[in-house]
């Protein structure tokens, strides 16, 4: 599957001039500005190229200051464009801009940034060029990235020395292949040269320069833009490099004519681009795992969505007590509708099974999995008591099989950088944490809440956090717990009413082995409009951190004792977008890399067994209304190797 691939709005910069801007960029960017600016109309035109864009096939843009500029953008202009993105399902992936002016603009960009979740400033900074340190302070504040845009450089030379040393994880580059070729610099190069450092790619295409003057500016400067693969810039070698090399930020498609309206061309540049991508082949440095997903509910549409972005995993196929769910799902992700997991067990090409079935069969499937000589990535919990999956741990050791768990939030980009600001002493020795997991009324979007209601919000919901925890923290020592049911009477979205029998609210204290105390609140009770359903803040001696369990693209703010929270961005960028993007491959893809390269994987079963230990101390801390001690242990987890 191809990346998220944006749309530049720059596209548009002769649009208001009615495609005859012969007079230079500056001549189409005021008149954008002036065709944006004025709130009465704000609203509608703004939507109308939001719903242009979307119309193209695009879900992403990256947005150009003319068309909402941090200098006039009001209170109201940002609400409007927050609400109308959100509406129509579009993310803004980099700001590309310039941001002249002292700190004071500086500031005011990145507050516009900041209240618009745009991550990066992609183009040109005065400030950083005149006084790199306070720049760099001040991004640092409000957590935006910088990345530079070549225009005039010629070489990656000239590139490496705007840059400068040191702070690798804020400042980058971003790629505009177009004014290479414009500059004679070979632009794969420029991928290759400048790789470690891209932040952000502009795909853009020229034409060779034409001998005759046109009276347009950038025509006659030899930057005459173009559809992509029209042109000079070998696209498809540039492609392949960031696929490589893994690159994960904004691809932006830029065509930015002075004579006509490019939106079909940029249109069939993203279709290219995807086709391009897809037909790259991927070198492999280990054969792919051979897997087959067992259980085709909600969770498998993710995990196969995610898994078929990863070359490293090779799906053969699904099975599910309905078949009709299998071959749905395969005819969307791939392989073959198995008629049995009897018939998955027996197939030798099977080298993994992804057990997604219900909670209450996962100690079944696991073991008949194991017994068959699979390696086994399941969905969590991994079993409803501590028994059950410290026997799975035992067997699945003593057939030498890999035993992997889920939950895998924790390996997002948001939760790693995390995990590395506080082992780097960023809040000093950490003493306090609390984890929020308000998970709202199953009942109300899900078609069969009862299993979710069967084992509760802690089993389902709150291992997530828990899972996070002791994978950071180490073992949990002590449980003390209190909860019950708050709604008992419920109804499904059919109008069948069942009752609970599970606690449906939870409140625990955790006492970890290496001293961390810990609250966690679960229940299947708040949903919206209540705030940080899925927070998680980490409390130290010298600061704290806020964030959020789940999503790998959750915001990140640190802050010192007493002073205030200021964002930091993540250390690499998450392969989605989206308030709730979580990486569903993530564990059986570490699953392959252990397999392939002899190495542990992180998300082990012992692991998985200490957090069913402390779910169901959990219930029994709540049932006999006592502190329980646990005594389960595992090997400490280790950070992603692009996390330390």
């Amino acid at each position: 599957m191809p990346p998220l691939l944006s749309f530049v709005t720059a596209n548009f910069v002769a649009r208001q001039l009615g495609y005859r801007m012969e007079r230079g960029w500056s001549q189409g960017d005021a008149a954008t500005q002036a065709w944006f600016t004025p709130f009465e109309t704000f609203p509608a035109r703004f939507e109308e190229m939001l719903l242009e864009v979307k119309a193209l096939g695009f879900t992403a843009i990256d947005l150009w200051g003319a068309h909402l500029h941090w200098r006039w953008a009001t209170l109201q202009h940002v609400a409007v464009a927050r609400a109308l993105l959100a509406t129509h399902g579009l993310t803004v992936r980099s700001y590309a801009a310039w941001v002249p002016g002292d700190a004071n603009d500086l500031h005011g960009a990145c507050r516009f940034c900041v209240a618009l979740d745009i991550p990066i400033i992609a183009g040109h900074i005065q400030l950083f060029a005149e006084n790199r340190a306070a720049a760099v302070a001040i991004l640092r504040e409000h957590g935006v990235a910088y990345a530079i845009e070549n225009h005039p450089e010629k070489s990656a030379a000239e590139m490496w020395k705007r840059l400068g040393e040191g702070d690798e994880d804020l400042v980058g580059v971003a790629l505009d292949t177009g004014w290479c070729a414009t500059q004679g610099w070979d632009a794969l190069a420029a991928v290759t040269e400048l790789a470690p450092r891209i932040k952000v790619v502009h795909l853009k295409d020229v034409k060779p320069r034409r001998a005759e003057k046109t009276g347009f500016e950038f025509i006659d400067l030899g930057h005459e833009t173009c559809r992509l693969g029209d042109g000079v810039v070998p696209f498809k070698a540039i492609l392949a490099v960031l696929r490589a090399k893994g690159f994960r930020g904004p691809i932006g498609i830029e065509h930015e004519p002075e004579q006509f309206d490019p939106s079909t061309e940029v249109k069939e540049g993203r279709e290219l681009a995807a086709q391009w991508w897809d037909a790259i082949e991927v070198k492999e440095v280990a054969p792919p795992l051979r897997v087959v997903v067992v259980g085709c509910g909600n969770i498998a549409g993710g995990y196969g969505e995610a898994m078929l972005t990863r070359p490293e995993i090779k799906i053969l196929g699904a099975s599910d007590l309905d078949p009709a769910r299998a071959q749905a799902w395969t005819k969307k992700f791939g392989g073959k509708a198995y008629a049995s997991l009897d018939e998955v067990l027996a197939d030798p090409a099977v080298e993994a099974v992804v057990n997604l079935t219900i909670q209450q069969a996962h100690v079944e499937v696991v073991t008949r999995c194991l017994k068959a000589g699979k390696h086994v990535h399941t969905e969590k919990p991994l079993a409803s008591t501590y028994a059950e999956a410290s026997q799975l741990v035992a067997l699945a050791d003593s057939l030498g099989l890999r035993l992997s768990c889920a939950p895998v939030a924790w390996l997002g980009e948001a939760q790693q950088t995390v995990w590395k600001l506080i082992r780097d002493g960023h809040i000093g020795t950490p003493r306090v944490a609390y984890a929020t997991v308000d998970w709202g009324r199953i009942e109300t979007w899900h078609p069969n809440p009862a299993p979710f209601y069967a084992v509760g919000p802690v089993f389902d919901v709150a291992v997530y956090s828990l899972t996070m925890l002791t994978a950071w923290f180490g073992p949990v020592r002590r449980v003390v717990a209190g909860g019950g049911i708050l709604m008992p009477d419920r109804k499904t979205k059919d109008g069948v009413s069942f009752k609970l029998t599970t606690d449906d609210f939870t409140v625990a204290v955790l006492e970890f082995a290496g001293g961390l105390k810990a609250r966690l609140t679960a229940n299947f009770y708040v949903g919206e409009p209540a705030e940080n359903r899925a927070g998680l803040e980490i409390h130290g001696d010298t600061g704290s951190i806020s964030t959020a369990w789940f999503a790998a693209t959750a915001k990140i703010r640190i802050g010192p004792y007493g002073g205030k929270y200021h964002p930091v961005p993540p250390v690499r960028s998450p392969a989605g977008v989206g308030e709730w993007h979580c990486d569903w491959s993530a564990g059986v893809y570490e699953l392959w890399r252990a397999l392939r390269g002899g190495t542990p994987h992180p998300t082990g079963g012992a692991h998985a067994a200490h957090v069913v230990e402390v779910m169901e101390s959990v219930h029994r801390s709540i049932k006999e209304g006592r502190a329980l001690d646990l005594t389960s242990k595992f090997p400490a987890s280790e950070p992603l190797e692009w996390a330390r």
